[in-house]
Order: C-alpha cells, then sequence, then structure tokens
C-alpha cells in the first residue's frame, strides 16, 4: 500500500502520522491560504532543504497541487474548515471565469482533453485553449488571459500542435488518445521557459483511517 505523503505503516501494522511531514503539509495549506503560487510554495520548500515525496530536493507544481487536493490529510493533519477553504480558493484563482462569474470547464472535459491538464508553473492557473486570428491554436495561462501580468508575468503561449506530438512521445502511443491522458497524466507544469513538466498519476489503494 502506497501511503500519502504525511503517513507511515508503524512497527504495529497500523497507518500513523510522520510528524516532519506533516508539520510540511501544514506548511503548504497555510502558504497557499496566505496567496503563494504552486511555484513559490515549491521554492520554499527546496530553500528550507525539504525534499519531496519523491526524495528529491526539487518539488513540482503537480506534486503540491496533489496534496492540497487529497482528502486524507482532513482531520488527520488538516482541519476540514481549512481544507475547504483552500478548494475554495483553488476555485477562485484558476475554476471561474471571472468576467462571466461561471465555472470553467473542468479537467478532461468533453470538448478537450488538455483542459486542465495543463498548469502555469508560475501562479498555478490552468491553460485556456485560444484560436487566435492566425488559426494556430495555442494555449495560454488563464490568469494571464483574464487579468494580465498584474498576476502572472512569464508564462508563455504553448502551440497545440507542440503539446499534442509531445504527449504522444511522452506515452510511447502513435496516435493522441483520451483514455490514455486520463489513466497515466495528471498534470503539465508549463514553465516560463516553455518547458513542460509532466506529473503522472499515482495509482493509491484504498486507505482506512
Amino acid at each position: 500500500m502506497k501511503l500519502p505523503y504525511g503517513y507511515f505503516i508503524d512497527g504495529d501494522g497500523k497507518i500513523s502520522i510522520n510528524d516532519a511531514q506533516a508539520s510540511n503539509v501544514k506548511l503548504i495549506f497555510q502558504n497557499y491560504l496566505s496567496g503563494d503560487s504552486f511555484s513559490k510554495i515549491a521554492a520554499t520548500l527546496a530553500d528550507n532543504k525539504i525534499t519531496s515525496p519523491s526524495g528529491k530536493g526539487d518539488w513540482s507544481c503537480g506534486t503540491i497541487d496533489r496534496i492540497l487536493s487529497n482528502k486524507k490529510y482532513i482531520t488527520h493533519i488538516i482541519s476540514m474548515e481549512q481544507f475547504f477553504e483552500v478548494q475554495f480558493e483553488k476555485a477562485t484563482r484558476s475554476s471561474v471565469d471571472h468576467d462571466t462569474g461561471k465555472r470553467k470547464a473542468t479537467r478532461y472535459n468533453s470538448q478537450n482533453v488538455l483542459s486542465g491538464l495543463l498548469i502555469c508553473t508560475e501562479c498555478g492557473a490552468s491553460y485556456r485553449r485560444i484560436t487566435p486570428a492566425s488559426g494556430n491554436v495555442v494555449w495560454r495561462c488563464a490568469s494571464r488571459v483574464e487579468h494580465g501580468k498584474n498576476i502572472c508575468q512569464g508564462s508563455p503561449s504553448v502551440l497545440e500542435s507542440e503539446i499534442i506530438p509531445y504527449i504522444c512521445k511522452l506515452l510511447d502511443i502513435d496516435e493522441f488518445e483520451l483514455q490514455a491522458v486520463k489513466t497515466h497524466l495528471e498534470t503539465i507544469s508549463i514553465g516560463s521557459d516553455a518547458s513542460m513538466n509532466p506529473e503522472f498519476v499515482e495509482q493509491l489503494m484504498p486507505m482506512q483511517f
């Protein structure tokens, strides 16, 4: 059984809390509610020499996002109130169109599998599909589109014609397949230099607390 970051199996075979990791989880929640982006939280953890769940020195935005979304932390590490405050904040930052007040398309919607999959490293918002007059479809940070450089200064636009071949090569598939993406990919973080950093789906067994 693979446990979420912050838990371990003790000598009696019971699920217990790893105090040091639990403190890091609390820090992630607190900093996010204080206004920090995924990338800023990742940088803070790295600066404090805190290793990621995979044992690496660098934290990815996808890892931060998964921790903030994991209900397994409720009551044991994070209060229910704080957990849902974070979910509301995440929705406010990336899932609501501030012009219309309507919720944007969620991950893997029927129109485009890339919606919600591409994440801005700088601000943590999802990327949005844009079709300019040239006809070359691009994906752009939703915060940058809506608010300009006031919210997100360095996020680049990425051509869809570059993203699709990249995913096919990443998953070793000949043609772009909806199910393959849903099964294997959690997020793809887009860096300020247009680099694409994938996070793969972690298959966790059901847990009882």
